[in-house]
């Protein structure tokens, strides 16, 4: 039997939960998908815990606490690590990744014609709507580097699913927030890639993670990865 969690880092997102689970779930009981839903919270002080943990009687949902904030990347491969499932799909929990797609991200993993699937603003179809021209111009040039390491439209997507083991495999410390490129980028050509289109929305609820340590986490990876690429022997 196939085996998936859904892994969502969090931090301070209280006001998204609820909304969050009942659109996971409502996809859950329609398209018949045995996953469960694993949080890993990095130390919110917005009861975003407590939040989570009002939902254990009304659904497959766990929580997995962390008393330090370390990162997004770094919650992701604790919440690959805290299971044994095939397969994870990674979204967040600010409500930016449409819960009626992740049947479609999941769909070539079980059929086995893919190793990652990856919901894509950047593709015939999706779409960034909230978004002024400024915050879509920054977007872009933000990627350009990112396609050093992988041929992909949308290289810096936060909304994907892949086989479990290709997250904790990989190689040394993630910083930042960009797992799905460090994915990417370790295991290049051998990693057979879809991309689906999406419509990313930006958040009702909460405050934006993004500020100057995010910046320089992405240009640290962005540094490692060109280390290991042209550098290593």
């Amino acid at each position: 039997m196939t085996t998936v969690t859904i892994i969502i880092p969090t931090l301070n997102e209280a006001e998204n939960i609820d909304i969050l689970l009942e659109r996971i779930l409502q996809v859950r009981e329609a398209s018949r998908l045995a996953f469960d839903v694993l949080f890993v919270d990095s130390a919110s002080k917005d009861g975003t815990g407590d939040r989570i943990d009002a939902w254990h009687n009304r659904g497959p949902v766990r929580l997995l606490r962390r008393q330090v904030n370390v990162g997004l990347a770094g919650a992701v491969i604790a919440g690959a690590k805290a299971t044994d499932s095939q397969f994870i799909l990674v979204m967040d929990a600010d409500l930016s990744h449409p819960a009626e797609a992740i049947p479609d991200l999941l769909a070539p993993l079980i059929a086995g014609s893919h190793d990652m699937v990856i919901g894509s603003r950047y593709v015939a179809g999706g779409a960034t709507p909230d978004w002024p021209l400024s915050r879509r111009l920054s977007s872009r040039l933000a990627t350009l580097p990112a396609l050093l390491f992988c041929s992909v439209n949308d290289p810096l997507a936060g909304f994907f699913a892949v086989e479990r083991r290709r997250v904790v495999e990989l190689p040394g410390d993630v910083p930042g927030f960009k797992i799905g490129l460090a994915v990417l980028a370790e295991y290049g050509s051998d990693l057979r890639v879809r991309e689906i289109p999406i419509v990313f929305r930006d958040r009702d609820f909460g405050e934006s993670k993004m500020n100057r340590k995010v910046i320089l986490d992405y240009l640290r990876q962005l540094i490692g990865l060109a280390r290991r690429r042209f550098f290593r022997r």
